[in-house]
C-alpha cells in the first residue's frame, strides 16, 4: 500500500520519531531557508505539499516554516531585506517593489487560473453576465482580484450603474446571500464550496474566462539569483515536481490540505482542492506564460492598481522554469 508522508505521520505517529531518532537527516546538507507567504490560503497548496512530502528535502532545501506576512508587499519586502529567501504573491508586487529600487523576480508559477467563482441560489436567473443587471452583488472589498474580475465582467457586459456592488471583508462574501440579503456572491476557495454546500450554485467561473492568469508566484530577489543559483533552481524543481504530485496524486494533495487546513471541513477542503485542480488553478508545471503575466497585469491595469506598463521580461525570470520544464 501507498502512504504519502501526510498518511505515515497520521498512521504510524511516534514509530517515525523514533526511527528519525535512529537516522538523524543530515542538516549540514541542507540549506535552510524561510519563505514568506502573502496569507495562508489553499492556493498555496503546491509550498505546502512541498514541504509535507518532504519533496524540498529532494533537493537538499530545510523548510523549517512558512511564514504569512500579512500582504504581498510585505512577504516581497522580507526577501528584498533578506530575512527570507523566497515570497508567495502576485507578479504585480515585484513590478511595484522596482518602481521603488528593488530588485525582485517572479521565477516560478504557483496559482494560475483566476481562482474566482461567481454564486447564486439556484433559483436566480442566469444564462449570461446580462442577467448581472438590477442585482445586488456581494464581494470581498477592493483592489482585491475578486473585486477587480466582477467589475471587469459588470463593465464589459456594459451594465455599470445597472448592478449594485455590495464590498464586504474577504471570507465573509457568503453570509448576505446567504441571508437573503444579497442576490451573487464572489469568492475564492474553499468559500466556494462552503456556498455550495449551503445549496448555492456556480453560476459563473473566473477560471474559464481566464486559464491563463498569473495569479501567485514564488518570487527572489535579484541578489539571490545571482550569488546562489543553484539554490534557486532546487526551489523551483522543488515546486515543479510538487505540481506534479498534485496532479498525479489528488488524494495526497488533499491530505497536505487538511493537514493546513484542520478548522475547516474536510470534505469541504477535499472539494476546493478538486476543483482547482480540474481547474487548472495549480498549475502543471511552474512556467509563468507570458499571457498568464499579460492578463493578470492588464487586470491590474484596468482598475487603476497600475499607472504605466510592466513587461514580462522586467518582472519575470523564466530561465529556471526553463531548466526544470522539459
Amino acid at each position: 500500500m501507498k502512504f504519502s508522508s501526510v498518511y505515515k505521520h497520521a498512521v504510524f505517529g511516534t514509530g517515525l520519531l523514533a526511527l528519525s531518532a535512529a537516522a538523524p537527516l543530515h542538516a549540514d546538507d541542507m540549506d535552510t531557508i524561510l519563505i514568506n507567504e502573502a496569507f495562508h490560503s489553499l492556493l498555496y497548496l503546491p509550498v505546502y505539499v512541498a514541504k509535507h512530502e518532504g519533496i524540498f528535502n529532494n533537493h537538499n532545501i530545510d523548510v523549517p516554516v512558512v511564514r504569512s506576512a500579512g500582504s504581498g508587499p510585505a512577504a516581497l519586502a522580507s526577501v528584498l531585506a533578506g530575512e527570507s529567501q523566497f515570497s508567495v504573491h502576485g507578479p504585480e508586487h515585484v513590478g511595484f517593489a522596482q518602481e521603488q529600487g528593488g530588485s525582485g523576480k517572479a521565477i516560478s508559477a504557483v496559482a494560475n487560473s483566476a481562482p474566482v467563482w461567481v454564486l447564486a441560489h439556484p433559483d436566480l436567473d442566469y444564462d449570461s453576465p446580462a442577467d448581472l443587471a438590477g442585482k445586488e452583488v456581494v464581494v470581498g472589498l477592493a483592489p482585491g482580484t475578486s473585486n477587480t474580475l466582477i467589475r471587469r465582467l459588470i463593465a464589459d457586459a456594459g451594465l455599470e450603474g445597472e448592478v449594485d456592488v455590495t464590498e464586504v471583508q474577504n471570507g465573509s462574501e457568503l453570509g448576505p446571500v446567504l441571508s437573503g440579503r444579497g442576490d451573487i456572491a464572489v469568492a475564492y476557495q474553499p468559500q466556494v464550496e462552503q456556498g455550495i454546500s449551503q445549496g448555492l450554485e456556480i453560476i459563473h467561473a473566473f477560471t474559464d474566462d481566464y486559464p491563463e492568469y498569473a495569479f501567485s508566484t514564488i518570487n527572489t530577489s535579484q541578489e539571490m539569483i545571482d550569488e546562489n543559483p543553484d539554490l534557486v533552481k532546487r526551489f523551483v524543481m522543488s515546486i515543479n515536481d510538487s505540481l506534479e504530485l498534485i496532479h498525479s496524486d489528488a488524494d495526497i494533495a488533499k491530505a497536505v490540505a487538511r493537514l493546513e487546513f484542520g478548522d475547516l471541513q474536510g470534505e469541504v477542503v477535499d472539494a476546493a482542492v478538486q476543483r482547482m485542480i480540474e481547474n487548472s488553478v495549480y498549475p502543471e508545471s511552474v512556467m509563468i506564460t507570458e499571457d498568464a503575466f499579460t492578463n493578470a497585469i492588464e487586470m491590474q491595469q484596468f482598475v487603476g492598481n497600475i499607472k504605466g506598463e510592466m513587461y514580462y521580461e522586467d518582472i519575470v525570470d523564466a530561465s529556471f522554469a526553463n531548466e526544470v520544464v522539459q
